[in-house]
C-alpha cells in the first residue's frame, strides 16, 4: 500500500493539483503559540517546560492521526486507511513540483524582471534576507539552493518518512519543519536547539540517500569525490540545504559559486542551470520510486 499511496500522491501533485496553491500553514504558528502559551501557565520546573511544550507540540497533531488511523483500520476494505495516508502526505509534502517552481522563476527571469524574480523567492520559498536584485548570479545561486532544499524537505524527506513510519512519520516531519519555520520568524528561540537536533538526525540518512541519487542520476564522479568529504559528519549546525546545492552542482558539473561569483551574468546560461536542476529533482523522483516499489514488493 505504501508504493499505491506514493504514487498517487506524485500523480495527484504532478496533475490535479498542479495549477493549486499549497494547504494554508498559517494555522500552524497559531496552534504553536496557542500550546506554548497553555503549558506556560501550568506549574512546571523552568527546566522541563520546554520539554513539556514540544512534546505537547508533536503530541497532540501525531495522537490525532493515531486516532483516525486506527478509526479508519479495516474500514471499507482498506480503502478508509489508504485514503487517510494519502491525505496525511499530501498535506506535508509539496504539492507543487520542482519543474513548476522553475518554470514560474524563469518566467520573471527570462523577462529581465529581477525584482519580481526576489518577490518570487520571498512568497514561494521563504526567502528571509533577499540578495541584490542587480546581481543576477546570486540570485540564481540563491534560487537553485532553495530550490534543491525545499524539494528534499517536502518531498525526499516526506518518501522517506513514510516508508519508515507510515503517516505518523510523516506528521513528525511535518511538525519539525513548520516549527522550525516558525522559530525562525519570531523571537523567541529557546527551542531551537533541541529542534534543529531533531532534524539534523531525521535529516543525516535521507540527505546521503538523495546525494547517492544525485550521483546516479548525474555526473558520478564528481559528485561521489564531493560527498566523501561529508559522508560520516554529523553536526546539528551543518548547512543542509548548503549541502544539497553543493552535492547538486557537482552532478550537474557546474563550476563552483567562487568561481562565478565575479563573472559576467550570462542570462541564457543560468536559466540553463536552473531548467538542469529541475531534471535532476525530477529524476531523483523517479528513482526513489522505482525504490520504493522495490521494497514494497520485497515486503518492506
Amino acid at each position: 500500500m505504501k508504493f499505491l499511496v506514493i504514487l498517487l500522491g506524485l500523480i495527484l501533485t504532478a496533475t490535479w493539483l498542479k495549477e493549486v496553491d499549497r494547504f494554508d500553514d498559517s494555522w500552524f504558528g497559531r496552534y504553536q503559540l496557542a500550546l506554548r502559551k497553555s503549558v506556560g501557565k501550568l506549574k512546571i520546573d523552568e527546566k522541563f517546560r520546554l520539554s513539556v511544550a514540544l512534546g505537547a507540540i508533536y503530541g497532540v497533531l501525531l495522537g490525532a492521526v493515531m486516532v483516525l488511523e486506527a478509526l479508519a483500520e479495516g474500514a471499507f476494505y482498506g480503502v478508509a486507511t489508504m485514503l487517510l495516508h494519502l491525505f496525511v502526505l499530501l498535506f506535508a509534502m509539496d504539492r507543487t513540483q520542482p519543474g513548476r517552481l522553475a518554470r514560474d522563476f524563469l518566467k520573471s527571469w527570462s523577462a529581465g524582471n529581477r525584482q519580481g524574480c526576489v518577490d518570487y523567492l520571498q512568497a514561494e520559498l521563504s526567502l528571509e534576507v533577499p540578495p541584490n536584485a542587480v546581481d543576477g548570479s546570486a540570485l540564481v545561486g540563491r534560487f537553485k539552493r532553495l530550490l534543491a532544499y525545499r524539494s528534499f524537505e517536502r518531498m525526499f524527506m516526506m518518501y522517506t518518512l513514510y516508508m519508515l513510519a507510515g503517516p505518523e512519520g510523516v506528521m513528525f516531519g511535518y511538525v519539525s519543519y513548520q516549527l522550525r519555520s516558525e522559530l525562525c520568524r519570531g523571537e523567541d528561540r529557546r527551542l531551537a536547539m533541541p529542534l534543529e537536533k531533531i532534524i539534523a538526525i531525521i535529516e543525516w540518512v535521507p540527505l546521503r540517500l538523495l546525494a547517492i541519487t544525485f550521483s546516479l542520476v548525474g555526473d558520478f564522479n564528481s559528485c561521489v569525490s564531493r560527498l566523501r568529504r561529508h559522508l560520516w559528519e554529523f553536526n546539528t549546525t551543518s548547512d543542509n540545504a548548503q549541502l544539497i546545492a553543493d552535492w547538486a552542482r557537482c552532478a550537474l558539473s557546474e563550476p563552483a559559486a567562487d568561481e562565478v561569483q565575479n563573472a559576467d551574468c550570462d542570462e541564457a546560461a543560468m536559466g540553463a542551470e536552473i531548467e538542469a536542476l529541475s531534471g535532476l529533482l525530477e529524476r531523483s523522483q523517479i528513482v526513489w520510486l522505482v525504490v520504493v516499489a522495490v521494497l514494497t514488493l520485497v515486503g518492506f
